[in-house]
């Protein structure tokens, strides 16, 4: 008998499960272990890709390593699961992995933290893991869905060779990516998969890479930790894989996925809904958004550009309480009815100036006693008003500063975040707070006579790890702390707003400023290899979100309005009555905000309530939806021309720009 006939052949073994859209085969070669998917319904197939790669910091070399090399210790199946057990002997890390199909027709991949051992953790701690890495994959032709700002897509043809990955939620050293949704997505002409974090999305990498050949992928995956410190977050990963026919958009089915696991696995209610509750959020849905700037330090990020001279003073009055109550009298005589007022920098300091700290109002303002008659003048013409309040933000020159309140470094030290009207400011940790602090805190404010949904600035940002050694957490913990404060606010207003479309935050939320827009895209570094991928921005967010909460519209422009009613946006403006820090509100910009608030507060009103059910860009510059109802909006931008079911809204005079002789 020869050496040859006597060595043994290596056996391979197919797992295999299936459910209406899907048949997952898991092939066991010794210890290397592959997927393959196929959707049954159009015959795509994806790549035979690894079940897992993890990434363990050695903490000897200071560095951390990618392991794709493992032995598998168990492997279960049934009807339509398995469960895989995989470790690396010599490091001590152990990990366990569940696919799972479906009755809906999706594919779940869940990682337990509860499954996951690291008996040498001295030496050798588990940082993350990619789940079916290169799954989601497109050669030449096809098409990435990243989840960056509202939704970018990305074609690989032409690219260089590229590798990036960012976490959900954002990190603070590349915030202007704004990675708002845990949505990704392929399509290919044969079909395609789109991928939701549907459990720990707080704690997921984003991960993108183009090869310089024409392809790419892109995926969701598990993050345990980023720091050897950090504390890990019990709550399980799962990522949801949803099937794309070759004829299906996208960026529409992406967003619908999303939609989907919004409503139905976390109980988002509609904004009729909302409205049917609240009186405060049925006013909201129907009214102009109008920002009340009074006053701000001009120093750190409020400088505007300039440096202070030693002769001007550091306070800048821009609209005092008596100034605000006669424009209210003027809008109202324009035919504004319906106003939902934001009055910004009222407090010590004026705008951001010395949060935690609400009072004394500021004397140069008005003070109380003139605040407290500017709300009554707002509320007797029948409108609604709130503050810009701020439960985020801790400025270190407060007097109410509390650092075992706010997020801590690395270091042990508070974290500095930003330096604006107040200073030097730190992010304070909301599960920090005694027990109703934040309602008196709230309270407080309210009981000045405001009536309007609750504004709460600064917050839907890129989620923290707090190091403080007593009430330090993880990042799904900030998000907690932050839904505190919203949930409060909500309670005792009958609604809130904030900043930022994050998902974790716009759960709490009935209305947001922004979803994100192609300013902040602009913002994208160009050394960081992703910004070399975002080819275009598309309206995920919207699709998905879109009378589920408000979003505003910024722009008291044409196009802006245009956009407006393209979204059913509710519109916003920000006025002052004095010159440089905000614009001021002259006859002509009262003009520009009564023909937006015929359009977008009356006409087209409806459909800030009516689901978004479509979007498609024929050409370039021109954008089409249809909302639930039926409603078919086109904006060409490029002619500044607007239909809507087909008819051609005509621009209003005080919309045309002086300069145009249009």
């Amino acid at each position: 008998m020869t050496s040859a006939q006597t060595r043994k052949v290596p056996t391979v073994e197919t797992y295999r499960i299936a459910n209406r859209t899907f048949t997952l085969n898991l092939q066991r070669d010794g210890e290397a272990l592959r997927v393959e998917l196929r959707n049954r319904l159009c015959g795509w197939a994806s790549p035979a890709v690894p079940l897992l790669e993890f990434e363990v910091c050695d903490r000897m070399q200071e560095r951390v390593e990618t392991l794709r090399k493992y032995t598998v210790m168990q492997v279960e199946r049934d009807e339509a699961t398995l469960h895989i057990v995989v470790r690396d002997g010599f490091r001590g890390v152990t990990i366990g992995l569940w696919l799972a199909l479906t009755d809906q027709g999706d594919l779940t991949v869940l990682v337990p933290p509860a499954e996951i051992e690291e008996a040498r953790d001295g030496l050798y701690r588990l940082y993350a893991v990619s789940t079916l890495p290169g799954l989601l994959a497109a050669s030449r032709g096809g098409t990435l869905l990243l989840p960056v700002n509202t939704g970018v897509l990305c074609s690989p043809a032409l690219k260089p060779k590229l590798r990036d990955r960012f976490l959900i939620y954002g990190e603070q050293e590349r915030w202007e990516l704004i990675p708002t949704l845990p949505v990704c997505g392929v399509q290919t002409g044969e079909g395609g998969l789109v991928a939701v974090a549907t459990q720990g999305a707080c704690d997921m990498y984003c991960e993108v890479s183009t090869d310089g050949r024409g392809s790419g992928s892109v995926g969701l995956h598990p993050m345990f930790r980023r720091n050897w410190v950090d504390p890990v977050d019990w709550t399980e990963r799962e990522v949801c894989f949803t099937a794309l026919a070759p004829g299906d958009d996208l960026v529409v089915r992406a967003a619908k996925a999303l939609r989907r696991h919004v409503m139905e696995d976390l109980g988002k209610p509609t904004l009729k809904q909302r409205a049917a509750e609240s009186p405060t959020c049925a006013y909201q849905q129907s009214a102009y958004t109008m920002k009340l700037f009074h006053g701000v330090q001009r120093q750190g990020i409020m400088m505007y550009g300039r440096e202070a001279a030693e002769r001007e003073l550091l306070f800048k009055r821009t609209l005092t309480f008596a100034d605000a109550s006669r424009n209210f009298q003027r809008l109202k005589a324009a035919g504004i009815d319906r106003v939902y007022f934001q009055s910004v920098g009222w407090n010590p300091k004026g705008h951001d100036g010395a949060w935690p700290t609400d009072f004394p109002i500021d004397r140069r303002l008005g003070g109380e006693a003139g605040l407290r008659t500017m709300i009554a003048a707002a509320k007797g013409l029948g409108y609604h008003i709130t503050t810009h309040l701020n439960c985020a933000s801790a400025y270190f020159r407060s007097p109410d500063f509390k650092p075992e309140r706010v997020i801590h470094d690395l270091w042990g030290e508070p974290k500095v975040v930003g330096f604006w009207g107040g200073g030097v400011k730190g992010t304070h940790w909301g599960l920090a707070f005694p027990e109703g602090w934040l309602e008196r805190r709230m309270k407080a404010v309210n009981d000045l006579g405001f009536n309007g949904m609750q504004y709460l600035d600064g917050m839907g940002n890129p989620l923290y790890v707090n190091y403080h050694r007593t009430n330090g957490g993880p990042r799904r913990d900030h998000a907690a702390g932050i839904n505190r404060y919203l949930d409060v606010a909500r309670r005792l207003s009958g609604g809130v707003q904030t900043e930022m479309g994050y998902l974790y935050c716009a759960l709490h939320a009935d209305a947001l400023s922004t979803g994100g827009n192609a300013w902040h895209l602009s913002g994208c570094k160009t050394e960081w290899p992703v910004t070399s991928l975002l080819d275009r921005l598309v309206p995920v967010w919207q699709l998905a979100l879109h009378d589920l909460v408000t979003l505003e519209s910024h722009d008291a422009d044409w196009k802006g309005t245009m956009r407006a009613i393209l979204f059913g946006e509710v519109p916003r403006d920000e006025w002052a009555a004095e010159g440089e820090v905000m614009p001021l509100l002259d006859d002509a910009r009262i003009a520009r905000l009564k023909a937006r608030y015929d359009l977008c507060c009356v006409a087209y009103n409806r459909l800030v309530t009516e689901e978004l059910v479509d979007w498609q860009s024929p050409s370039q510059g021109v954008e089409r939806t249809r909302f639930a109802d039926g409603t078919e909006v086109v904006a060409d931008f490029g002619e500044s021309r607007l239909t809507v079911n087909g008819e051609t809204i005509t621009r209003p005079d005080a919309l045309v720009p002086p300069t145009s002789g249009a």
